[in-house]
């Protein structure tokens, strides 16, 4: 049995512990695993983007693909992206916010980040609902995905009834990751576009 006499030796025993540890730590963090339609929207996303400066977005690629538009599907393709930037430059240069929401749900977002900045109370689903021309379901699930992403969450203040947008979104700069821009050419191909 060996007996550690320094401080040093703490230190290495300490540092061994951590490298023995990592793999077991990295294990542990889940991954998304795509479907085989989900890669092939996913395919589909890497090969459009920058193509007549696209940006497009999640729900537009399942539209081009043929793959039925389900909220957990595009979270999962959305959590793919997010957790592989490295797949194409247009992730890294506009951000993940940008190619995962719906136009509905960045008008939310929007809607939320305004009233924040102009120091208006957050405002109540009917009120969103109002501001961005939706109906009050329609709201209360973009609400929930974005909820879901972590870009709001309840505002506790408000005894959980509305939303904050958490800080690292509220000034949306420089990257413009709510604005967004639907193109459609003539030969029915249609993209986002900032």
């Amino acid at each position: 049995m060996y007996r550690i006499t320094s401080n040093r030796g703490v230190l290495l025993v300490g540092i061994c512990v951590v490298f023995l540890l990592t793999p077991m730590l990295v294990v542990g963090q889940q991954k998304t695993t795509l479907t085989a339609q989900e890669k092939k929207v996913v395919d589909f996303l890497v090969n459009d983007w920058g193509n007549d400066y696209s940006v497009t977005s999640v729900d537009i690629a399942m539209d081009a693909v043929g793959v039925k538009q389900s909220e957990e599907t595009r979270f999962r393709i959305g959590n793919h992206i997010k957790e592989h930037p490295e797949l194409h430059e247009v992730i890294r240069r506009w951000g993940w916010v940008t190619l995962v929401l719906t136009p509905d749900e960045k008008l939310i977002a929007r809607t939320l980040i305004n009233a924040e900045r102009d120091g208006k109370p957050s405002p109540n689903i009917s009120e969103i609902a109002q501001a961005v021309a939706i109906n009050e379901d329609q709201t209360t699930r973009g609400l929930a995905m974005l909820e879901r992403y972590e870009i709001i969450k309840r505002d506790q203040a408000a005894g959980g009834a509305r939303y904050k947008v958490v800080p690292r979104y509220f000034k949306w700069e420089p990257r413009l990751d709510f604005l967004f821009h639907i193109v459609t050419l003539g030969r029915g191909r249609r993209f986002n576009t900032n």
